[in-house]
């Protein structure tokens, strides 16, 4: 469905990104896990086309992404919930989850936001108010609600339960397991090794740019290396 194969990404001479590939098959949650500064957000970026690869290539149900605008990889079905939400804090609940919708021409925009509400209720609660008095947890839940808005076949979450209480952790994992029962594959980034790994089909170890392990979710959740480096031993 989605395969990254040998892309190399560069922040100036900064070399960010080094022969990374990956593939992600329809259905899947495919975790990324890493420490600050790995890579994880990059890899993210470059597959939403926000960033571009120096060398190798990224291909979406046969089109090739580098070769695509921003907008249209959203079009193609890809989505992108980025580190540190990015929501629109001057405009309300309702304009964010609008502008989730911008590439549709479809008369069941107002369906699909029924649909967000009712995974987030406490959206449909804060339907008018401003977006930058959410609380950290319900602006999580605005970033996710308005990546879903594009119905999309694939969605990116970059540290989804980042700055997040336990409860609420545990609150966003099971929203991530409802989206993929929902039929929508997810690729996600998180420092919360245990919990991406907990819940990943299949995941990958990113290390100063580079790919050291893939494999399983729960084989990796049990491998000495991940364990001692990630999970506390």
């Amino acid at each position: 469905m989605l395969t990254v194969d040998a892309i190399n990404v560069y922040y100036g001479a900064i070399h960010a990104l080094n022969d990374v590939s990956l593939e992600v098959q329809q259905g899947e949650i495919v975790s990324i896990i890493g420490s600050n500064g790995a890579g994880k957000s990059t890899l993210l970026r470059t597959i939403s086309g926000l960033l571009r690869p120096r060398t190798g290539t990224i291909s979406f149900l046969g089109t090739s992404l580098p070769d695509v605008s921003p907008d249209h990889i959203v079009r193609l079905g890809i989505s992108h919930s980025p580190e540190g939400r990015r929501i629109f804090t001057n405009m309300s609940v309702m304009e964010n989850l609008q502008l989730g919708a911008f590439i549709r021409r479809d008369g069941e925009i107002q369906k699909d936001m029924d649909m967000v509400m009712g995974r987030f209720p406490r959206l449909r609660e804060r339907i008018k108010q401003s977006a930058g008095t959410l609380s950290g947890g319900e602006q999580q839940m605005l970033a996710i609600g308005r990546a879903l808005m594009s119905r999309p076949k694939v969605v990116l979450l970059d540290e989804p339960s980042l700055g997040l209480a336990p409860n609420l952790v545990t609150e966003i994992f099971n929203i991530i397991l409802d989206i993929n029962k929902d039929g929508v594959t997810v690729v996600v980034v998180e420092q919360n090794a245990h919990r991406a790994l907990e819940i990943a089909h299949r995941a990958y170890v990113l290390e100063t740019g580079t790919i050291v392990l893939s494999g399983a979710g729960k084989d990796l959740l049990h491998n000495p290396k991940v364990k001692e480096a990630y999970l506390g031993g």
